[in-house]
């Protein structure tokens, strides 16, 4: 697939305001599975600027991935805009200073229970329910900011509830009812090094989302991600935190070119495969070592609500970059606890059932 540039915002806007008016004015059958989609976009009851968003269908995702992925976000907005003419991906924002946390530990009923804090800017989270015709079910946490660049703008309009389904492209994390946990996070250091082999292409976003369809272990996610190119999403270093039902769990970096698998509980914003906690900066090696020894503490062992107050302990509530979300799940109970923009007193819960939508 030969790269492309993001179009501008409001050339998209122009372009997607007329292919919606032809839509009503007739057409709607052509598009009847985006507007179901669209028709499921709620605000979350008792959260402000958080959303939840339902599909039951890959939405091309399989087109997608046959037509060789996408090596750049450019090049997935441009399979959303001119495959389903109703979708655009562009992400414009720095590198400075973002920050997020990732634990993983069992509970007293041999369990999984793993945390995640989404640190960032100014996110209009959509939580994206998704069961695809063949794969697994899945929750997964997006941010509409990445859609739109823009942090007031919110999915209730009918453009804005359309442009919404592009999040399914875009997941920052997500848990299927295999138990298979997947975040993406930011390293503050190096870069992630262009690669061009034979092997098919996937952004660090779309990547989760095939991990989320697909993968029902650590093992079988790995061997996955090692069929693709991965590549930077909006031109910054990424490392997936990876684990699963088992307890198993991974960062799968991405150091000189090479895919580097590290076995880790806890992860922030450095490589650990490089071995230097001080690569991230001191804010990164800070929760690193606090996750690290709050779970070695616990002896491994911790209740759904001792990890809820270790990613409490570790959020950002002060500067440029705070806590934009917070995810629990329990595997036991295949249920995701959220906490949006570090408010650990309103807890909003989703279970993941193997068929059907909420």
């Amino acid at each position: 697939m030969k790269k492309q540039s993001g179009k501008k915002w409001k050339q998209v806007l122009i372009i997607l305001a007329l292919v919606f008016a032809g839509l009503v004015g007739g057409t709607g059958m052509i598009f009847r599975e985006e507007l179901k989609i669209a028709d499921s976009v709620r605000a979350v009851d008792g959260q402000e600027k958080v959303y939840y968003m339902e599909v039951d269908s890959d939405y091309h995702f399989e087109e997608f991935l046959e037509a060789g992925g996408a090596s750049s976000d450019g090049e997935v907005s441009a399979f959303l805009t001119n495959c389903i003419s109703n979708g655009f991906y562009q992400v414009d924002v720095t590198s400075e200073g973002p920050a997020c946390s990732v634990i993983s530990a069992m509970d007293d009923n041999g369990g999984h229970v793993w945390g995640r804090n989404f640190d960032w800017d100014g996110s209009i989270p959509i939580i994206v329910k998704c069961v695809p015709e063949d794969g697994y079910a899945s929750v997964a946490t997006c941010d509409f900011k990445n859609v739109t660049n823009s942090p007031e703008t919110v999915p209730e309009s009918f453009l804005n509830r359309m442009l919404a389904i592009a999040s399914i492209y875009v997941p920052m994390d997500g848990v299927n009812e295999m138990g298979l946990c997947v975040a993406d996070l930011e390293v503050n250091e190096g870069g992630m090094r262009e690669v061009d082999t034979d092997k098919p292409d996937l952004t660090v976003t779309t990547a989760i989302r095939l991990l989320l369809n697909r993968a029902a272990t650590v093992e079988e996610a790995v061997e996955l991600l090692g069929q693709y190119d991965i590549h930077a999403s909006a031109g910054l270093s990424h490392h997936l935190a990876i684990s699963d039902a088992t307890g198993a769990s991974v960062s799968v970096e991405f150091v000189d070119g090479e895919m580097v698998v590290v076995e880790t509980d806890c992860v922030t914003n450095f490589n650990l495969a490089n071995g230097d906690t001080a690569a991230g900066g001191e804010s990164a090696k800070e929760r690193y070592e606090l996750l690290c020894a709050v779970r070695q503490e616990k002896g491994g062992i911790m209740a759904a609500d001792e990890i809820r107050t270790a990613l409490e302990q570790v959020c950002k509530t002060e500067g440029e970059w705070r806590t934009q979300w917070s995810v629990v799940y329990r595997q036991d109970s295949q249920t995701v606890d959220y906490y949006f923009f570090a408010d650990y007193t309103k807890e909003a819960s989703w279970n993941i059932p193997i068929t059907g939508t909420k």
